[in-house]
């Protein structure tokens, strides 16, 4: 989940699918469950300009559903996945409650300047959940994300660069070790 528009979720979870899959060889399912139509437009691109109906699509070796809700999560986790990733994209109160029943819980924030009021809701999040929650910074000032991890006294680890979520490198898989 993202603590606005623009933090790196919908990057984060492409990513973490990939490193899922490719390295680790989980049978991985990645929903999306927000109406931004990311999802759609991978399809398109991946499917060259071809527009299917079909409830899900494959990249890689992840396969990816366009229109996540409890009734597609409920199909993910009866079928053969051993790992489901969702796609909350921005933090809304519907989103943050799906996202508190997720087993692993991360959420995305971004320290620039004109999204530190996103961010400040790391706060409230914070008070609310205690431990037991990853934060990730995509970007910004590295001040403002040492104030939060602070505050919040819990980690709020860096991601590193990632120009393409379908690459994962050695760098990435070092990373994701330490947090998946």
């Amino acid at each position: 989940m993202g603590m606005g528009r623009g933090t790196g979720a919908t990057h984060f979870t492409l990513w973490a699918a990939n490193y899922l899959s490719a390295v680790r060889q989980r049978r991985t399912a990645v929903l999306e469950w927000n109406s931004h139509g990311d999802f759609q437009r991978l399809e398109r691109i991946c499917a060259g300009g071809q527009r299917r109906e079909a409830p899900f699509f494959r990249v890689l070796d992840a396969a990816y559903y366009k229109r996540g809700c409890a009734a597609t999560l409920a199909s993910c986790m009866e079928g053969s996945y051993d790992e489901i990733l969702i796609d909350f994209g921005q933090r809304t109160k519907a989103a943050q409650t799906e996202w508190l029943r997720c087993q692993v819980r991360i959420v995305t924030a971004a320290f620039s300047e004109w999204q530190l009021e996103d961010a400040s809701g790391l706060m409230e999040l914070g008070e609310e959940l205690g431990r037991g929650w990853i934060c990730l910074a995509a970007f910004g000032s590295e001040g403002a994300r040492r104030e939060a991890e602070r505050k919040l006294k819990i980690p709020v680890i860096r991601m590193p660069f990632s120009a393409d979520a379908f690459r994962v490198d050695r760098n990435a898989m070092a990373w994701f070790e330490q947090i998946l």
